[in-house]
């Protein structure tokens, strides 16, 4: 009886953390890509100021979510969005807002692309 307990505890752990990891990964690149959109609009509007703002504010998110993505699902594309948005920050230091705009449609597509392909779908399993 003790081992049947301790097999449904272990059962109910291991998916209980597989559940969690892929609701961190969907909310993880979801708010990216809704931060970066919101960039985006911010430098089509002409509000450089905010749009910086929002940027520190991507980036010191991302740096805290970042040691924890490397973690649940080592992925080079979670090193290159850091990247990018470091480089989107440097577009908008030099005033280079063009090169800005397209560097949040960049980041957009990454996180887009990187959710699809490490959360959990029926479609990769068939």
């Amino acid at each position: 009886m003790y081992k049947i307990i301790l097999a449904i505890v272990l059962f109910v752990v291991i998916v209980s953390l597989g559940i969690s990891e892929q609701v961190f990964i969907r909310k993880s690149f979801d708010d990216l890509y809704e931060d970066c959109a919101d960039i985006q609009r911010l430098l089509l509007q002409g509000d450089y100021e905010g749009a910086m703002q929002k940027t520190e504010h991507v980036e010191n998110d991302w740096r805290k979510e970042r040691d924890l993505l490397e973690f649940a699902c080592p992925n080079t594309d979670i090193k290159d969005i850091a990247k990018e948005i470091g480089e989107l920050k440097g577009s908008q230091i030099a005033e280079m807002y063009d090169d800005s705009i397209t560097r949040c449609e960049v980041i957009m597509a990454m996180a887009e692309n990187s959710k699809n392909l490490l959360a959990y779908k029926w479609k990769n399993v068939l």
